[in-house]
């Protein structure tokens, strides 16, 4: 086990993005990106500037006995820097103009020790992109008001740093990222989920936020944008989201941390426990700043937005989802871009950053994954994009990017008054809608409790009051599937409650299924009898198989169940077209994971991520052959 030392310093270090973050598009140039462990002859490495102080530094490494070295700047001696154990720094500002530094080092046998990097100038106002090289950053500016400016993620007031000089942006060298260190669940949490520091200094991004004020007063200008240095994620769309450190953070209100809530009430007879991150609603919404960038670090969203902790028990993890929601409140009221390549839609009122929920353990793409091989039916499905999330610069890992399932899905989905949508849960639960809005659903429940539908005229009036293909469909998949948590739990449904005759279909008033959280399907023995379960399990909540139950009495709907089945066995759930679904999207973040394994600790390793990605795989393999035997055993041969 290697164990690697944090060094303290100025929290106004710039800093970006780490070799463990990040890949590289090319192989290394300069000095500076020689494997340090690899050098017996002495190594100088130029490791960082404090813009805030006014001071560059870097270190020696290898064999020698270096006792300072010489900076130039532009060609121009700058001056010596003393050496102090393996590190050295000199004071500096640099000018508009500048290019390029060297620091040369002799050790007592004159051997000679170089490092160089070239600046490239860069405009705040027009330099949007996310990947740049090694760069010179000039901020707005304002003859009659002060530019004050962060580069830790916090809002610029009156007490931050004056800019006086452009700031230089250099590749993160391994510093100390504050937040990763900053534990997401209790100490007593079970060892299988309790939050884990990053096996090495997580990566950073450069994150530049400013501010022109007028003495203590803002004014004009302000602005943020994030800067990957030297370095690039491939195939991966980026986050990054700027925010108040406390917002997320602090004890009394930050929504990522057990905090007081979890201080007052830990609940240890609940499995997750207590903490902020279960609290919800507008009062545990927060504001912070979103930027998405596309595969080749072009900007598509940069606005403020409000945010809060996505999800019930998965809260607890160590590794949280985040709810997104655009509001003028904070800056536009939609996210314009067509962040999911293939969808028709570009405009959403929320968008969800996931973390896999419980799937963060195993494969962390599962959901994704089998929410995609529904595409080609007319169930609702959330879109999913794998993405590199920072939070504040800091690297956050890999998420997948979500629709969310509310009324504004609904509405974009199928233009249609989002303000006359029902969404239930359960057995029945009010979501989303006005009081009252559930009664259709509970009154469809006590028809089929209270008439025989095996008559073709009861059935027919079932059909009135739910969508039966839709339904059908849905079983279908969650029990091909084998999903453990369901039916009696991730179970939702919509209608729209003012019908139209004439409108679209999703608009004649009938209930429709939303399927979600696939994190624990497709997992264990593939020959599970997923379907004997429902139809014969008496552990199970009435209200969970009272429909399925009670449709397939009904000679012309189990017919029509069957038939189903067997088209999704023969064409959705081909054992080829699902394997393949599945290396795809492996392979998309497999070059992530072992930087996300780094920082988060889930999976416990590279392989084990391979060996669930495997386990998928023969899942899918084996699963058809096992349900279609389970068909034939609940109905016989069909």
């Amino acid at each position: 086990m290697r164990t690697f030392r944090y060094k303290s310093r100025s929290a106004l270090l710039l800093l970006t993005v780490s070799l463990v973050a990040c890949r590289e598009d090319a192989p290394p140039a300069s000095p500076i990106d020689v494997p340090r462990e690899e050098q017996s002859a002495p190594f100088v490495s130029i490791d960082g500037m404090d813009n805030a102080a006014g001071f560059l530094r870097g270190t020696i490494q290898g064999q020698g006995d270096i006792k300072a070295v010489e900076v130039h700047v532009d060609g121009v001696l700058l001056g010596w820097a003393e050496v102090h154990g393996d590190e050295w720094s000199i004071p500096w500002r640099p000018g508009v103009g500048t290019r390029a530094i060297e620091v040369v080092g002799h050790d007592g046998a004159g051997v000679p020790a170089r490092a160089s990097l070239a600046l490239q100038p860069l405009e705040f106002d027009t330099a949007h992109a996310l990947y740049q090289p090694a760069s010179l950053l000039t901020l707005p500016s304002s003859g009659s008001a002060t530019t004050r400016y962060t580069l830790d993620g916090s809002t610029p007031r009156a007490d931050s740093p004056v800019y006086t000089a452009p700031l230089v942006l250099l590749r993160s060298q391994g510093e100390p990222t504050p937040l990763s260190l900053i534990p997401t669940n209790p100490p007593e949490t079970p060892v299988d989920w309790r939050w884990l520091p990053p096996r090495t200094p997580a990566g950073r991004a450069a994150v530049v936020r400013f501010q022109q004020f007028q003495e203590a007063t803002p004014v004009g200008a302000s602005g943020t944008r994030t800067y990957l240095i030297g370095a690039s994620h491939g195939a991966l769309p980026v986050m990054s989201l700027t925010v108040d450190a406390e917002h997320l953070f602090g004890f009394e209100h930050g929504i990522y941390v057990p905090g007081r809530t979890h201080a007052e009430d830990p609940r240890p007879d609940w499995i997750w426990g207590n903490g902020n991150y279960h609290q919800g609603g507008k009062d545990w919404e927060r504001p912070l700043h979103v930027e998405w960038f596309e595969v080749d670090g072009q900007p598509v969203i940069a606005q403020g937005a409000g945010v809060r902790i996505h999800g019930s028990g998965s809260a607890a993890l160590p590794h949280k989802s985040l709810r997104l929601y655009a509001k003028e409140d904070y800056g536009p009221k939609t996210f314009r871009a067509a962040v999911f390549p293939g969808q028709a839609l570009d405009t959403y009122t929320r968008l969800i950053v996931r973390t896999s929920g419980q799937d963060l353990l195993f494969s962390k793409i599962r959901d994704c994954a089998l929410q995609g091989l529904l595409r080609q039916t007319a169930l609702h499905l959330q879109a999913c994009r794998p993405t590199v999330l920072y939070l504040n610069g800091e690297y956050w890992g890999l998420h997948e990017l979500r629709e969310r399932y509310d009324e504004y899905y609904l509405a974009s989905r199928h233009g249609i008054d989002r303000k006359k949508v029902a969404i239930l849960e359960l057995e029945g639960v009010l979501d989303t809608g006005e009081e009252g809005d559930e009664a259709h659903y509970l009154a469809l429940l006590d028809y089929v409790r209270s008439n025989d539908l095996s008559l073709p005229e009861n059935l027919a009036q079932v059909e009135a009051m739910m969508d039966v293909d839709d339904f059908i469909d849905y079983q279908v998949a969650e029990l091909f599937f084998a999903n453990g948590d369901w039916p009696q739990n991730n179970v939702k449904f919509w209608r729209y409650v003012a019908p139209e005759a004439q409108g679209p279909a999703a608009t004649d008033g009938r209930w429709r299924w939303l399927l979600y959280d696939l994190d624990n399907a497709f997992l264990g023995d593939p020959g599970y009898d997923s379907l004997a379960r429902v139809l014969t399990d008496e552990s199970l909540p009435e209200w969970s198989v009272l429909l399925l139950r009670g449709l397939l009495t009904n000679a012309d709907f189990k017919h029509r169940f069957v038939t189903r089945f067997q088209w999704h066995l023969d064409n959705t759930f081909r054992e080829e077209r699902v394997t393949a679904h599945l290396e795809s999207l492996a392979d998309l973040v497999a070059a992530e994971m072992p930087a996300h394994i780094e920082r988060w600790g889930y999976p416990a390793s590279v392989e084990s991520w391979r060996y669930a990605v495997d386990a998928m795989r023969a899942f899918a393999t084996q699963r058809p052959t096992h349900v279609r035997q389970h068909l034939e055993a609940a109905f016989g041969p069909f």
